[in-house]
């Protein structure tokens, strides 16, 4: 269990150690480990090897380690880094060369059993700089890329490219300001929550030539980040820190020292100590399962609405932001305190921290966006017969803008639905108005209109029986179709 908390410095125990049975005096660096094995990659400064890269074995700590170096000819054509691991066997990495006075940067990735090498297209990717490094996300559906491109703030900047439904890559997006600084940003490592970042930057306020930072993404739309913070004295020096990394659940974390110079570095691990309090502050992650939580303790718990499956979510409050990679949250008080829950891909929700939450496991359902989903916007609401929303509907219609903003990419389709009572025309046109009414509160917010369609459907489209009020005003309701998200 790892636990990073922005308030405080991510806590080790000891002191760092090189990895002796693998550094060598060519010097490594760009380090990246396997989440399927113990497996790991990096680069090593060798301008004589004619291979991509070597394999080798190694023994340590009772445990049996393949590892892959990849052949650096220091810059002197071009460079290449290991990225992460996509399987076993399929490595992805950079590959920038040098051609007619140009850098020319590119991802590309290999499958080590077969020798298999192809290119990743990554839509309008662009790098400028002679160097290129970068990570997966443990679930695959993240790459973090450190490069000079077009909109960077100053040299190497750290963007992002995602993984789409048919197994594509998105183009790739700057993470922002609040990472990206006028030097270098390089090496990222995502952490399992996929919110917690770590990097290396030469920026101003440092040890040495590079540190080590750590930054926690505040929303969805990956430009929002807590303010970067310096690992401990234990990880940054006077010399340049790196490609700092762990497995998910194991005790150890890598990252790459050179006490000499930017260039020739060797690999080091420390011991991350494993029995931290869960964080309450600013984008922090732990994982626990709700076994772990005492009796009396309400948990929330967010899962996928259809299928119950557990999500990795945010709980944002008014002060502070946690995550947690399996959605669970421990609530210590009831202070009737509204809240947000948000997972990547699913609409988010605002609950109320009050007695209403049982004591033990509390499950918060939330609904997917995905293209072709229906969503009931079940707290908007109207004045009888009207098209006048209630107080306190503007709470839904602004995590719907949220939503939409979050995802440039998603347009919708907004229902109007009544029940079956009273004239049908009547009904339609009652449905059309309250669409209509929902529409224009959107708008106002900055959304374009394209993006927002609507449609009044009175009283056709039951979704419960019509013949007691219990059931029947399930029927009069708005909800939300997503008509597009790609």
């Amino acid at each position: 269990m790892v636990s990073i908390s922005l308030n405080a410095q991510v806590v080790f125990e000891g002191t760092a150690e090189s990895v002796g049975q693998i550094n060598s005096s060519d010097g490594q660096n760009y380090l990246v480990l396997s989440s399927f094995n113990d497996s790991f990659a990096f680069t090593r400064e060798r301008a004589a090897a004619n291979d991509l890269y070597d394999q080798a074995e190694l023994e340590t700590e009772g445990k049996h380690i393949e590892y892959f170096v990849f052949n650096d000819d220091l810059l002197q054509k071009g460079m290449v880094s290991p990225i992460g691991f996509e399987t076993e066997n399929v490595l992805f990495y950079s590959f920038v060369e040098f051609e007619k006075g140009l850098y020319r940067g590119a991802v590309r990735k290999i499958d080590l059993f077969t020798k298999k090498d192809t290119k990743v297209d990554i839509p309008f990717f662009r790098n400028k700089a002679p160097v290129q490094s970068g990570c997966l996300s443990e679930n695959l559906q993240f790459m973090i890329i450190s490069a000079e491109s077009n909109n960077s703030y100053g040299v190497e900047d750290l963007y992002i490219s995602k993984r789409k439904a048919d197994g594509s890559w998105s183009s790739m997006k700057n993470l922002g300001a609040d990472l990206n600084s006028g030097y270098q940003e390089i090496t990222p490592f995502l952490a399992a929550d996929n919110c917690t970042l770590f990097f290396a930057s030469n920026r101003p306020g440092g040890s040495g030539s590079f540190d080590i930072y750590y930054s926690g993404r505040l929303d969805e739309s990956w430009r929002s980040w807590s303010e970067p913070r310096r690992l401990g004295s234990q990880i940054n020096t006077n010399g340049s820190e790196s490609s700092f990394s762990f497995r998910e659940g194991d005790a150890l974390a890598y990252f790459v020292r050179s006490k000499d110079s930017d260039r020739y570095g060797d690999i080091f691990k420390i011991k991350i100590r494993e029995s931290i309090d869960a964080d309450t502050t600013a984008t922090g992650q732990r994982k626990e399962s709700v076994e772990e939580v005492a009796a009396d303790k309400v948990v929330l718990k967010v899962v996928d609405a259809k299928n119950s499956k557990p999500l990795a979510a945010l709980l944002i409050t008014a002060n502070d932001t946690s995550s947690n990679v399996n959605g669970i949250f421990t609530i210590n008080s009831l202070n009737k305190e509204d809240v947000e829950i948000k997972s990547y891909g699913y609409l988010p929700k605002i609950i109320s921290l009050d007695r209403t939450l049982a004591a033990g496991e509390n499950l918060i359902m939330l609904a997917s966006i995905a293209k072709g989903e229906t969503i009931r916007l079940e707290n908007v609401l109207f004045h009888r017969a009207t098209a006048n929303l209630m107080s306190g509907s503007e709470k839904d219609l602004d995590l719907v803008v949220e939503v939409l903003n979050d995802n440039p990419k998603i347009s919708i389709l907004l229902k109007g639905h009544t029940d079956n009572t009273g004239d049908p025309a009547i009904n339609i046109r009652l449905s059309e108005e309250r669409v209509n009414a929902v529409r224009e509160y959107i708008l106002s917010k900055g959304i374009s209109a394209y993006r927002v369609a609507g449609k009044g459907y009175g009283g056709t489209q039951p979704i419960a029986g019509n013949e007691r009020e219990e059931t029947r005003k399930l029927n009069r309701r708005v909800e939300f179709e997503v008509i597009e998200n790609e």
